[in-house]
């Protein structure tokens, strides 16, 4: 039987993501080398921290300015994961064609802050997503914990027995078929078409990929 809901991983599935590019623009803005952005951000375990929602975007602005001496506007920290994110489009052709035939969803590892301004990160998957895109910051918990994924099906209204998960950690997927959910680990493109129609989803239009 064919899922009901299709719910993805959004970076290094939906999306290339790149934490180089990430460091380069924030580092440009604070008068800083990339290295230190890096370590202030992800090696300082600050990323993580809001991933699981301990605070949001203002409070991460807020330790950047006292733990390590930068001042980096919200909307130049937005702006910043924007050039660090861009779609893959024949991820989104394939979906824009699964549409009619599943609910599609999105389950990201980030703050409830990416979430909030999606519209201007990610702008071509809202018409998609919009209504299913679920960050760990918003629900304080990070994948793979299984009681993260119950609380983002919980949220989004579907079944756990009803859903397919796709990420590219295996870490992640594992986690995922610990809490009932059908699951795999994405590979490429060819892939993840491949296992889509092994479980009954086919698109309604493959011209263009």
């Amino acid at each position: 039987m064919a899922p009901k809901l299709l719910l993805m991983d959004l970076d290094d599935v939906l999306v290339d993501y790149s934490h180089d590019r990430r460091c380069r623009a924030l580092a440009e803005t604070a008068g800083v080398s990339p290295s230190l952005i890096h370590r202030a951000v992800f090696e300082s375990g600050l990323e993580r921290r809001c991933d699981r929602g301990e605070f949001g975007l203002d409070e991460y602005m807020n330790r950047l300015r006292t733990d390590w001496g930068m001042d980096i506007p919200g909307e130049d920290f937005i702006a910043a994961r924007s050039a660090s994110t861009r779609i893959r489009p024949n991820m989104l052709a394939f979906c824009e064609s699964l549409a009619a035939s599943v609910s599609l969803g999105i389950f990201t590892n980030n703050g409830q802050w990416l979430q909030q301004h999606a519209e201007r990160i990610v702008p071509e998957l809202m018409p998609l997503f919009g209504t299913r895109f679920v960050s760990s910051g918003g629900l304080g918990l990070t994948k793979p914990d299984p009681d993260a994924f119950a609380l983002c099906l919980q949220q989004l209204g579907f079944a756990a027995g009803s859903t397919l998960f796709v990420d590219d950690k295996p870490a992640n997927v594992e986690g995922a078929r610990q809490a009932g959910l059908d699951a795999f680990v994405f590979e490429h493109e060819s892939q993840f078409f491949n296992e889509l129609r092994l479980r009954g989803l086919e698109p309604g239009d493959t011209d263009a990929l």
